[in-house]
């Protein structure tokens, strides 16, 4: 495939604490064309060292534009989510180090030794695969996979379930291909749970 995956062109870094998985649902409304108001549910499936899984689902109940149609307003505006998530974290990641720091020299009464307590600490951190401040001039920009989801009853085939992986080709025009998710979780990394949307989603 001449394609290439989906790159957010994002700096997630902040997403990720010592390789834990982070994984998230939620329905989201998103202005579809003529300003029809749509719904769609998303899930995001991020773990230190392997891609970011977006799901975007197809909703039963979703009577305005396709997830297909409108697959550049929901990256966009969903990419823009997990731009300022990561922010966040980051934002309190670096608060709290601080106050440790503070505390640190608070208790020691030098700021010679705490520094050097601290060092230390940041350095069992490392060694411990957690983040440390030393993350914050590291960056990380893991690729993106988009899945598009069809439950049964939204797409062609009244019965049957659809995923598509979604690329963009070098001007950024989108692509679907349909895959079958087990093998895309193996390839991944992810187990088919994860990044698979049950019926009961939209029950």
């Amino acid at each position: 495939m001449n394609t290439q995956q989906c790159n957010a062109r994002l700096d997630l870094a902040g997403l990720y604490k010592g390789g834990v998985l982070m994984q998230e649902d939620f329905f989201y409304e998103f202005p579809g064309f003529c300003g029809i108001r749509s719904k769609c549910h998303i899930r995001i499936v991020a773990e230190s060292g392997r891609p970011v899984v977006i799901v975007c689902s197809q909703t039963p109940d979703n009577h305005g534009t396709s997830v297909q149609n409108a697959y550049e307003i929901i990256r966009d505006q969903v990419y823009q989510y997990l731009s300022n998530k990561s922010v966040e974290k980051k934002r309190k990641f670096l608060a709290d180090t601080l106050d440790e720091f503070a505390t640190t020299i608070e208790k020691a009464k030098k700021l010679t030794v705490a520094v050097v307590v601290f060092l230390l600490r940041q350095v069992s951190g490392a060694l411990k695969n957690e983040k440390s401040i030393l993350d914050l001039l590291r960056q990380e920009k893991p690729d993106v996979v988009w899945l598009e989801h069809w439950p049964a009853g939204t797409g062609l085939s009244p019965d049957k379930v659809d995923y598509l992986l979604v690329s963009e080709n070098e001007t950024g025009s989108p692509h679907w291909d349909r895959i079958d998710v087990s093998t895309l979780a193996t390839k991944l990394g992810y187990s088919v749970d994860q990044i698979s949307i049950p019926a009961s989603t939209f029950a």
